[in-house]
């Protein structure tokens, strides 16, 4: 990926259109995508929008070159793009109106809710061209973090913060030229985005519309120069029988890789992944390449870290408008380089106490039976109470199978009365297989919270 300047003229968001026309942005299906057909989408969305004066929108797109066609529309309106998707309603107070490529069906929403759905729209229409007018009266938008402890929260950030992350990632980076982007994870979230998106458009690489989560989808695109954007959970599931794919880079991020995993990646796809540590609220804040056991992760210059009385790290970054706590604990090296030691304790106040969820999953985490274990808060009648998801070690399963619901909940309140309070019990259990993870390989809460809306089930 040689995108240094020195190499490759970087082109503002603001300037997609300015590019020529027969440049290819993306590929759909294996088919090119160009310039001029971007430009063309754009056109027709923003003629679509110019009939609404509604202000903040909803930009849900299943197809990566509708999300930057949608995304840049709305900023050339002059409307404000929200990253999320409209199927969790309890989020709907943030928005006024919703732009999509897919029927949103089984979905609670209101009746009277604008919804332009792209595929609707005459493809072939006439409009005016808007490539004369470059800039955008718009330039921010907000994204919403994955949300552990509770719903999402919403996060705005500036179109030239964007821009000035893929700068950092380039100075920072020393990485081989490739000729294609493809991503497993979402464009909807900030490390979507980022890699997958603003990369792409701002190094002139084309990506790949699709979500590409397996070997052989890949490996159909092995006669070009592939930069692999990907998780930890997608890495360490890989199939050492198939064959191996020669990727010229791979980025992971959104959980820990382990340095089993990350040689596991180097014999499937030629090279060691490029980890990047950061958050939907800082960007990017360090990286690694594991190349031995116990390798540090190095920040992004000319990032810092200061720690505070307590030793919470403060980030300060050109990406933040001011200094942020971190929520990961961090065992300090040097200026520049840190071991991540975990996540900072998850607190939630019940009856006036303050109750450490981390330390209630520690506790569950000990029993024999469990492999691993998840702890929520939810509201129920006015107040609020701790529910358990718990996944069962196969090796226990056919013990577990001799209990209904309510005995195996009694037998784990049992196994917890010694350890916990009663406020730190939960009242709400859920034995599963496997837990719901998205295209980042991440467990949201609004994905856990729905584990409780249907009966209860082992």
């Amino acid at each position: 990926m040689d995108c240094s300047p020195k190499s490759k003229t970087l082109v503002l968001l603001s300037e997609q259109l300015l590019r020529p026309d027969n440049e290819i942005i993306a590929f759909r299906k294996q088919l090119a995508l160009t310039v001029g057909e971007l430009k063309q989408q754009i056109s027709i969305i923003v003629n679509e929008l110019d009939n609404h004066t509604e202000e903040n929108w909803v930009l849900f797109m299943d197809d990566s070159f509708n999300f930057v066609a949608g995304f840049l529309a709305l900023l050339y309106s002059g409307k404000h793009p929200l990253l999320l998707n409209p199927r969790h309603v309890e989020l709907l107070h943030h928005y006024q109106a919703v732009l999509t490529d897919t029927h949103l069906t089984n979905i609670n929403l209101p009746t009277n809710l604008p919804i332009i759905n792209i595929s609707n729209i005459n493809q072939h229409q006439s409009v005016k061209s808007k490539k004369n007018n470059p800039n955008f009266r718009q330039t921010s938008f907000t994204l919403f973090t994955s949300g552990s402890t509770g719903l999402p929260k919403p996060i705005k950030k500036s179109i030239s913060q964007l821009e000035q992350e893929i700068n950092i990632l380039i100075d920072n980076l020393k990485i081989s030229p490739c000729d294609l982007l493809i991503a497993s994870v979402s464009h909807e979230h900030m490390y979507g985005l980022t890699f997958k998106i603003m990369l792409s458009l701002i190094c002139n690489i084309p990506f790949v519309c699709e979500t590409i989560l397996y070997q052989e989808q890949l490996a159909t695109y092995q006669s070009k120069k592939i930069t692999y954007i990907t998780t930890p959970s997608i890495i360490k599931n890989l199939d050492h029988n198939l064959s191996t794919i020669n990727c010229t880079c791979v980025f992971s991020s959104g959980g820990e890789l382990s340095f089993e995993n990350a040689q596991f990646c180097l014999q499937n796809f030629k090279v060691l992944p490029y980890e990047i540590y950061g958050s939907s609220e800082t960007g990017i804040i360090a990286k690694r390449q594991q190349k031995s056991l116990n390798t540090p992760w190095e920040l992004f210059y000319p990032l810092q870290l200061k720690y505070t009385p307590n030793q919470q790290p403060l980030l300060i970054s050109p990406l933040l408008p001011q200094a942020e706590l971190l929520n990961d604990k961090l065992q300090k090296i040097d200026d520049i380089k840190f071991y991540l030691k975990g996540r900072m304790d998850k607190i939630v106040k019940i009856a006036e106490q303050r109750l450490s969820l981390t330390y209630i999953e520690n506790q569950i985490n000990k029993i024999t039976a469990v492999e691993k274990a998840i702890v929520i808060p939810l509201e129920k009648n006015n107040r609020t109470i701790l529910a358990a998801i718990i996944k069962i070690k196969p090796s226990h399963s056919k013990e577990i199978d001799n209990f209904n619901y309510f005995k195996l909940t009694q037998y784990f309140r049992h196994l917890l009365k010694d350890t916990l309070s009663l406020v730190e019990i939960p009242k709400k259990w859920r034995f599963i297989e496997s837990f719901p993870e998205n295209l980042q390989g991440k467990c949201t809460y609004t994905d856990l919270k729905a584990l409780f809306d249907t009966p209860n089930k082992i």
